[in-house]
């Protein structure tokens, strides 16, 4: 009876299982209709990828043209869903506060252009001048892109005749000649032109400025810490249904044609899916680029391009926001190297410490050196670092992490801001972590820019610093030391005596970045000040703590 009793419990417990793992099913949520735009992901689920790699997964597609939005962001923050698809849209959610995780660009090339109708002659954005040209609203990221080309052109979008369209009225606005010229998308603009017997030309705005992505596999940060196998096996299987599509075409494209609604509004559903295929295979283009590709300086000038335009005020950071697959390869790695490292250190400890003990001075020596301690005090130098302990952070160059950051400094400052670096030759070392330093100045640039209304310029530098007791006295919040400075300078309208005094106020900070990057230099152990003059301009300097190299090298002389 026992046998029995044990034998229907361990039935329960497997039934109670199987119940749970039912209830844990994940939900993708589409940014469209269910067409072959996300036939990978339906590949994925026919072919059994998502199945073999352990996943219970539901599509949930998009809504259609004139169908109350689904917001897949809104969708995946709220729960409802784990995963969703989304365009560079994407970027700006996550700069606006949103902890997305950007896990796989389905698509190197968004698919945005600007079509016309044969009859004109709107090879580019430049020529766009002379066009009635319809538009999208300016949240659209279609708009976005296309502002993007036009400013990278020096197109003045002010002075353009622009049409205000709805989505999905692009190719009636050009049929009916309200508009010569519309931003629109590959994957339908085409078509419909084709079902309405209207010849359209059309260019890329990508050719003008950097190449957007297209949709795009996301989840949320914290998913990806909590269940880093989970999102790992979604995107391997869904990249595996991508590559099953898009080397099957014509069996995904008649099982969508088959099984799912059709998109409402196209009169030729197979047709349509074969188009679409085509437009697939080019937007991936695979295989001549690994599904998936992700390019995290690409992501940066993307994100530059927005700000530009005013898409965003303020930026992400590439190292949260886009995935990194084989980052867990190199923690293992890391790992690995640590326990030798560490063993190797060990050991060496022990025979330090053995050596010391052989030659152990006499323990009188020892206690009189010790009352000898006692008795003095510490050095003041020693009492500061007691009183404010520096975080065990690598050893950093500042010249070269601000060298590196050149490039993405300069794609954010439209063409009216001059841009420059001074870096000191032989800077001293000192202690930071990359993506600290990285997130400061990109911050700190970008609220100099944001007080240049007109044309000014904004330079980055570098200095060594000392302080003594009687630069302690000139310099109110200074600290006693060597450090290594950064200073971002503007020669914008600089802030007023009471806005200077409000500066590092979390609540009432005229320059947030600037509050924000005395909070984070405190918690490294540093500090930062903030020197500024109406009508002279208005300068931030960050002050790491100096490493010395040698323990016995002399205090340096302060530089001006």
């Amino acid at each position: 009876m026992s046998k029995w009793i044990a034998f229907a419990g361990m039935l329960a417990a497997l039934v109670l299982t199987h119940a749970a793992n039912a209830a844990d099913k994940l939900v993708l949520q589409l940014h469209g209709p269910a067409q072959f735009e996300f036939a990978g992901y339906y590949a994925a689920l026919w072919q059994g990828f998502y199945r073999a790699a352990g996943l219970d997964v539901d599509i949930k597609p998009g809504a259609a043209a004139g169908q109350p939005p689904i917001d897949p962001v809104r969708e995946v923050t709220e729960g409802r869903a784990q995963f969703g698809t989304g365009s560079a849209d994407l970027v700006i959610r996550t700069a606006q506060g949103l902890p997305l995780l950007l896990l796989a660009p389905v698509f190197q090339q968004s698919g945005a252009a600007v079509y016309y109708r044969t009859d004109g002659d709107f090879p580019s954005p430049g020529a766009l001048a002379k066009a009635k040209l319809g538009r999208l609203p300016a949240s659209d990221i279609l708009d976005i892109e296309l502002a993007t080309a036009l400013q990278a052109e020096g197109v003045d979008a002010g002075k353009l005749k622009s049409v205000l369209l709805e989505p999905g009225q692009a190719v009636a606005a050009l049929a009916d000649h309200s508009a010569d010229a519309v931003i629109g998308s590959a994957w339908e603009i085409p078509w419909q032109a084709h079902e309405k017997n209207l010849l359209l030309n059309s260019f890329n705005p990508g050719d003008y400025r950097v190449e957007f992505y297209g949709d795009t596999l996301f989840t949320l940060q914290r998913l990806a810490k909590s269940e880093p196998a989970t999102v790992r096996q979604f995107r391997a299987a869904s990249l595996k249904g991508w590559e099953y599509a898009l080397q099957h075409s014509n069996e995904i494209a008649a099982r969508l044609v088959a099984e799912l609604p059709p998109p409402p509004g196209i009169a030729d559903a197979a047709g349509f899916a074969r188009y679409q295929a085509e437009v697939a295979h080019d937007l991936a283009r695979y295989p001549a680029i690994a599904l998936g590709h992700s390019n995290p300086d690409r992501w940066e000038r993307i994100e530059a391009s927005m700000t530009r335009v005013g898409a965003l005020l303020r930026t992400a950071d590439t190292d949260n926001f886009v995935y990194d697959p084989d980052a867990e390869a190199r923690r293992h790695t890391d790992t690995r190297a640590f326990i030798i490292i560490g063993a190797t250190i060990l050991a060496g400890i022990v025979v330090a410490a053995w050596l010391a003990l052989r030659r152990r001075r006499p323990a009188g020596d020892a206690v009189a050196a010790t009352d000898a301690v006692a008795a003095t005090g510490p050095s003041p130098e020693k009492a500061a670092v007691a009183a404010s302990p520096i975080p065990a952070l690598p050893v950093a160059d500042l010249n070269a992490l601000i060298s590196r950051l050149e490039r993405a400094i300069r794609q954010r400052l439209p063409r009216r801001v001059g841009f420059r670096l001074s870096l000191l030759p032989e800077l001293w070392r000192c202690r930071t972590e990359a993506p600290v330093l990285r997130r400061l100045v990109l911050d700190l640039t970008a609220a100099a820019m944001a007080d240049l209304t007109d044309a000014g310029n904004i330079i980055v530098g570098t200095r060594n610093i000392s302080f003594d007791e009687a630069g302690l006295a000139e310099t109110p919040g200074a600290r006693l030391g060597d450090f290594v400075r950064i200073t971002i300078r503007d020669n914008g309208p600089g802030l007023t005596d009471d806005a200077l005094d409000r500066v590092f106020s979390a609540a009432a900070s005229p320059r947030p970045a600037a509050a924000i990057a005395a909070d984070t230099m405190r918690s490294i152990g540093g500090f930062a000040r903030v020197e500024s003059a109406e009508g002279v301009g208005t300068a931030v300097h960050l002050y790491f703590p100096r490493v010395r190299e040698k323990a016995d090298e002399p205090a340096a002389v302060p530089a001006s």
